[in-house]
């Protein structure tokens, strides 16, 4: 499990990723990592599982310094990224989840969270990113450091 206090991850040598700014709409805990949608021209938390289109990654509030693990506040305007290919993110593991390192991943129905994609059967995932480190977890969420991969890309081919 990643202890970065980072959400943006690398590589070092983009110091300008694709960003996108709007307000966190009302009603949303929205946390560093999470996966974002917009929503009226707002951040909310993608609850769309399996892959959705349009999704970023909030940033943290680096202005106030605050950490990874605060929320971004209400009606105020956030940072996300656009998920770039082949650049490494710290994103937010859903519970109960065993992941290994390549494991394909995909956005979760808990707000914001990712989980593994399941890539068999008559209607796979989208896959959305590839896990860069093992975790697991139990009764939390933890931060994970994953690569985005293309959309739509299949784990199996």
């Amino acid at each position: 499990m990643t202890t970065a206090n980072v959400v943006y991850s690398g590589p070092a040598s983009n110091v300008d990723p694709i960003t996108r700014s709007a307000a966190i709409a009302t009603g949303e805990t929205i946390l560093p990592g999470h996966l974002v949608v917009l929503s009226s021209g707002e951040w909310v938390g993608n609850t769309t599982q399996g892959g959705a289109a349009g999704i970023c990654i909030a940033d943290m509030n680096v202005i106030e310094q605050k950490s990874v693990t605060e929320a971004l506040t209400v009606n105020d305007t956030a940072k996300a990224f656009v998920p770039e290919i082949g650049c490494t993110y710290n994103v937010v593991l859903a519970t109960s989840q065993t992941i290994l390192l390549g494991s394909p991943l995909t956005s979760s129905a808990t707000a914001g969270q990712v989980e593994i994609a399941v890539v068999t059967g008559a209607t796979p995932d989208q896959v959305l990113f590839v896990a860069e480190e093992a975790v697991t977890t139990t009764g939390a969420t933890a931060r994970i450091r994953v690569r985005a991969v293309a959309t739509g890309v299949s784990a199996t081919a």
